[in-house]
């Protein structure tokens, strides 16, 4: 059995009406949960940050990342699971 970890995608995408339920139905097509969700503006104007946790083995990753910059309104994705964040460094108090 594939073991599967909790994954940290960050996605900049295009701010535009309905780019948010494209990348939402793409893990719902592809049979992923997402765990976690956040959308915010970036400082550049017309483009926001997505970031997205989902339960994912290193095939599923891989999926991920080439499917989402399938997506019109996807500019850049990045794995960033590995990449200290502040979440880490409360768990470890």
């Amino acid at each position: 059995m594939k073991e599967l970890s909790l994954r940290t995608f960050v996605a900049y995408v295009e701010d535009r009406p309905g780019v948010l339920d494209r990348v939402a139905s793409l893990f719902r097509r592809r049979n992923f949960n997402i765990e976690s969700l956040q959308v915010a503006r970036t400082d550049r104007p017309g483009v926001s940050r997505l970031t997205v946790e989902v339960l994912a083995d290193d095939a599923g990753v891989q999926r991920i990342e080439a499917n989402l910059y399938k997506l019109v309104n996807v500019l850049f994705v990045q794995d960033i699971t590995s990449r200290p964040s502040l979440r880490a460094v409360n768990e470890e108090r």
